[in-house]
Formats: structure tokens, C-alpha cells, sequence
């Protein structure tokens, strides 16, 4: 009979924390995980259009770690969180906003990958932690890059949550810096309008 070695358990740890996620390809196996290794978490599901979550005005903590959330926490409550506030952005820093994933194939972008930084008062300008970047597939599609980016932001999590977090190390510093343009909901539907009028049988719209 083949024996095969147990797992180790993971690293419990007793910071509290608020972890802000959406619906989204991939967040539920982020949460999942959180749950088995926080012991003192509170989840904040929001997506776009949902009703101000009051609830995180009185928070106050360790941790908020937004894992790929739509929620953009204002300064007063990031600087709440004692140990730190960051950021999972499923695209890579030279694609601040929403809706890189259209524009990197439209592009024809090599690679593509997943940003993890510090929360700062304007949106995807924080300190960047750390970069998980993959080669583009070919024949990529707007809808398979999101989910390829999905499950390459999910490893960047559990490798910095056990890495670092968990066990109380200090986060990486990366060197990469972000791009100049925030690319914003009004400008991508237009965009992308444009597109399906002009191009409408491009990859970045499939």
C-alpha cells in the first residue's frame, strides 16, 4: 500500500482581519482558504452598485486585504488596520484600473499577471509588494485571460499569506512601479461600444 504523508496543518493566525472580496472568478477559493487559517476574520462581499457597507466605519484591526474587492476603502479606515492594508489587483502595474484584460489582448500583450500593493489614497498608486506575471497564451481571449489572471492572483495570495503573513514576516518590497494611466468603467464601455461597432469579432471582446 502506498503511504502518503499528511499535509501539514496550516499556520493559524489570531490577527484580526477584514478581507473584502467580490463575486469573481476565483474569490471563493481565496475565502475558503482565510477561513482555515484566520481565526479572527470578518468577510466584506461588495460589488458595484451594492449599498455603502457601514460596517466598515467601526472596524478597526490588523489586516484589511482586499482580494481582488471592488470596495475602495477610504483612508480613514485603511489607516485603521495596524499591520497593514493591501491590495490584490488582478492585472499587472503598467494597468491601473478596470478592464485591462481587453486592452492587453487587443494589444497583443506578451505577458500579463497579478499586482499586489499597499491601499493608498488614490486608486492603484500604493507601494507595489509583489508582481505574479505569466506568458500569454495564444489565442488568449478577453474571458480567458480574466481567467487565467483569476487563478494566477490565487496563487499570489496563498504564497504571500503563507510566506509572509501568516507566520508574521515582513512583505516584500518590489521594484516595479505603476503605470501612468487609470483606466476607468466610463472610458472601457465606450471603448468597448467602439469596438463592437468597428471590430466586433476581436479577441478583446470574446
Amino acid at each position: 500500500m502506498i503511504q502518503i504523508p499528511r499535509a501539514p496543518d496550516p499556520i493559524l493566525n489570531h490577527d484580526k482581519v477584514l478581507l473584502s472580496v467580490c463575486t469573481m472568478d476565483w474569490c471563493d477559493f481565496g475565502v475558503a482558504f482565510s477561513k482555515r487559517v484566520f481565526t479572527n476574520m470578518d468577510v466584506l462581499l461588495w460589488d458595484p452598485g451594492d449599498p455603502y457597507p457601514a460596517m466598515v466605519d467601526d472596524w478597526e484591526g490588523d489586516w484589511i486585504i482586499s482580494y481582488r474587492g471592488d470596495f475602495i476603502f477610504p483612508e480613514r479606515v485603511f489607516s485603521r488596520a495596524r499591520k497593514g492594508a493591501i491590495n490584490f489587483h488582478p492585472a499587472p502595474p503598467r494597468y491601473r484600473g478596470l478592464g485591462s484584460q481587453h486592452y492587453a489582448i487587443y494589444a497583443g500583450d506578451k505577458t500579463y499577471g497579478s499586482t499586489c500593493h499597499h491601499l493608498a489614497r488614490s486608486v492603484d498608486t500604493g507601494d507595489i509588494i509583489d508582481v505574479e506575471e505569466f506568458d500569454v497564451a495564444p489565442g488568449s481571449t478577453a474571458s480567458t485571460l480574466r481567467i487565467h489572471v483569476g487563478a494566477a492572483c490565487l496563487q499570489q495570495y496563498l504564497r504571500l499569506l503563507t510566506r509572509y503573513i501568516l507566520p508574521g514576516n515582513p512583505l516584500p518590497r518590489s521594484e516595479r512601479r505603476w503605470g501612468d494611466r487609470l483606466y476607468r468603467q466610463a472610458e472601457i464601455d465606450a471603448w468597448l461600444a467602439h469596438m463592437r461597432e468597428t471590430e466586433p469579432n476581436h479577441l478583446c471582446l470574446l
